[in-house]
């Protein structure tokens, strides 16, 4: 009968340490979706699914094009927030332009 309670406390014990370990656990992480880019004067990003991180990234032509191409970033922002960058000349100079996506 003794045998029989210790295995029975110890299911239990690993139960308690296993339901812990999972309470515990942190919350998965995504990367965002649903995003929208809009261009202008400035470049935006918003993105309303996920739980990471997103910023507006945007290749721009030089007015003069003897000069390279010029990269504007937005600031990195969290879903349901806008990621903004300036563009400086304006719809017509956007090369490319893309929503950079991380989970953390």
């Amino acid at each position: 009968m003794f045998r029989k309670r210790s295995v029975i406390g110890t299911a239990a014990v690993a139960m308690t340490a296993v339901g812990t370990l999972l309470a515990a656990a942190p919350a998965a992480q995504a990367a965002p979706d649903n995003c929208t880019i809009s261009s202008a004067s400035t470049v935006t990003s918003l993105c309303t699914g996920g739980t990471g991180h997103h910023r507006i990234h945007a290749v721009l032509r030089a007015l003069d094009p003897r000069l390279p191409q010029r990269i504007v970033l937005g600031d990195w922002a969290l879903p349901g927030q806008t990621s903004v960058a300036t563009n400086p000349w304006g719809p017509g100079y956007v090369v490319s332009i893309w929503v950079d996506t991380v989970d953390w």
